[in-house]
């Protein structure tokens, strides 16, 4: 068999993996997926379907498995069950008491369908990673049984959410909120929604959620991709540094966090442009910790900001 005909082999086995995994198919994706033409897709699929498989669907609309049909169990690479170790050992470690439970039993799923050779190498290898969390872990106690699937479901289900929120100051506040996606950041999660009571977007720490409910009132609108709402929500203040090239190196993550739109190098150094929410308190105190290598260039609220959390800290250590 030439190298041809195994590379059709490969991508033909691809196509039915993704068949099983998806509702529609369409095959301009699973051209540009596997860098061929959208006629050869159609080849591969008539293939398929030559083979006994039965497809739904046309081209120009998208393909699917019929309803009801069955495929044996799929066989997993070497490097593939080496992969899901890895993503259990994250899994482990970041991911949410509500998500972990259901990822524990997929897991087991997967490891029955397991030859018994891979199901050894899970054995020598997996205690062979591990992932070290320099953050403090959540207690368990503060965590709702089966949050996180039930934003996901409001979110797929496009219906509102009742929730009640302890606010940063300790304040406990009702509202209905329409979740637009979940994230993970700096150790917590947070849920990006519409809030009905400020008739605006907001995040809301999953941690903070002290009562959680679904409800049948359906979306007030539609919505887009969560980082289309992480870019744009709030008041947001335009802020100007001159920092010293050398120094660059270790604001490669933080830097995007505070809200990094614009970077430009010039002959004293990298001027970086932010548009953040936290100019009074998360902002200047994350400049404070390279100050001696940074000029603020504008707004001046944040140089005499600046200047003020400088006076507290040498007055509280004299």
């Amino acid at each position: 068999m030439n190298d041809h005909y195994l590379k059709k082999l490969d991508r033909v086995t691809a196509i039915l993996t993704q068949l099983q995994s998806k509702p529609v198919v369409r095959a301009q994706d699973l051209a540009e997926k596997f860098d061929v033409s959208v006629r050869t897709i159609y080849r591969d699929v008539k293939t398929l379907e030559n083979a006994g498989i039965p497809i739904v669907g046309e081209a120009g609309t998208g393909y699917s498995l019929m309803d009801g049909y069955k495929l044996p169990p799929v066989m997993f690479t070497k490097e593939e069950v080496l992969s899901f170790i890895t993503a259990e050992k994250l899994m482990q470690k970041f991911s949410h008491q509500s998500l972990g439970s259901h990822y524990q039993t997929a897991m087991e799923k997967v490891r029955s369908v397991l030859r018994h050779s891979d199901k050894n190498l899970i054995q020598n290898i997996e205690k062979q990673i591990d992932v070290f969390n320099f953050h403090t872990q959540q207690k368990e106690g503060n965590s709702l049984k089966n949050v996180i699937p039930i934003i996901l479901e409001s979110i797929a289900e496009k219906t509102q959410l009742n929730i009640e929120y302890q606010t940063v100051d300790s304040k406990v506040t009702n509202r209905t909120i329409e979740a637009v996606g979940i994230f993970f950041e700096f150790n917590f999660w947070y849920i990006m929604a519409y809030c009905t009571l400020r008739k605006d977007f907001r995040q809301f720490r999953v941690d903070r959620i002290l009562q959680i409910s679904k409800t049948q009132t359906p979306f007030l609108q539609e919505y887009g991709q969560i980082n289309d709402y992480r870019k744009s929500h709030g008041n947001k203040v335009k802020a100007k540094l001159l920092v010293d090239k050398k120094i660059m190196a270790h604001l490669v993550n933080s830097k995007k966090y505070y809200g990094l739109v614009e970077e430009v190098e010039t002959d004293q150094g990298m001027e970086l442009t932010f548009e953040t929410e936290w100019i009074n308190d998360g902002f200047p105190r994350w400049v404070i910790t390279f100050a001696d290598y940074a000029t603020i260039l504008e707004p001046e609220s944040l140089r005499i900001r600046m200047n003020e959390i400088l006076v507290k800290m040498m007055d509280r250590h004299q």
